[in-house]
């Protein structure tokens, strides 16, 4: 099953019906995440998308190159966002959900730090720009010192170590 589709509208509107679709495809998906490419192709200088990731989906930890900026705005849910130095330490998290959550809703990162978003919630949505073109050799890093997503058990060990770090900074914050 494909994880994305692309559109093939000059006009493109998004409303609760087409979200509900995309969760829909999200359950079904191999790495309970679904992606609706707003641009019509991966050569596109502007790539938008409208993602939907199911609770924990992992998206390996990357990096773009210096002049590839990304962004993520917050439609429904929740999701930390992760930096890391070059090591693989966490250096900032980044709570984020809607409008009326308080959290962060806009996130834009204008830097090739390295970074993962981690759905929190059971299902997140959320509009994610990134200059194009899109070519996945040259406009996608990811750490070596983070687990291929397909080695499932070194993910799930990574995750919890992550999740830790995650309540640990939130426990002595709302200390």
């Amino acid at each position: 099953m494909s994880e994305a589709e692309f559109n093939t509208l000059d006009i493109v509107e998004i409303n609760r019906e087409t979200i509900k679709s995309l969760k829909l495809s999200a359950e079904k998906a191999p790495r309970d995440r679904y992606r609706f490419c707003l641009h019509k192709s991966p050569e596109h200088l502007t790539n938008e998308m409208l993602i939907v990731a199911n609770r924990m989906a992992y998206f390996r930890p990357h990096r773009h190159p210096t002049g590839i900026d990304e962004s993520y705005f917050i439609i429904e849910g929740n999701m930390v966002v992760f930096i890391f130095n070059d090591l693989g330490e966490v250096i900032r998290i980044i709570d984020m959900g809607d409008y009326r959550s308080n959290l962060t809703v806009l996130y834009r990162l204008c830097s090739n730090l390295w970074h993962l978003p981690v759905p929190v919630s059971e299902k997140v949505v959320y509009h994610e720009v990134l200059t194009g073109p899109f070519n996945k050799e040259h406009t996608v890093e990811y750490a070596l010192w983070s687990p291929h997503e397909s080695d499932t058990d070194s993910v799930s060990l990574f995750m919890k170590k992550l999740m830790k770090t995650y309540h640990q900074r939130n426990r002595s914050i709302s200390k």
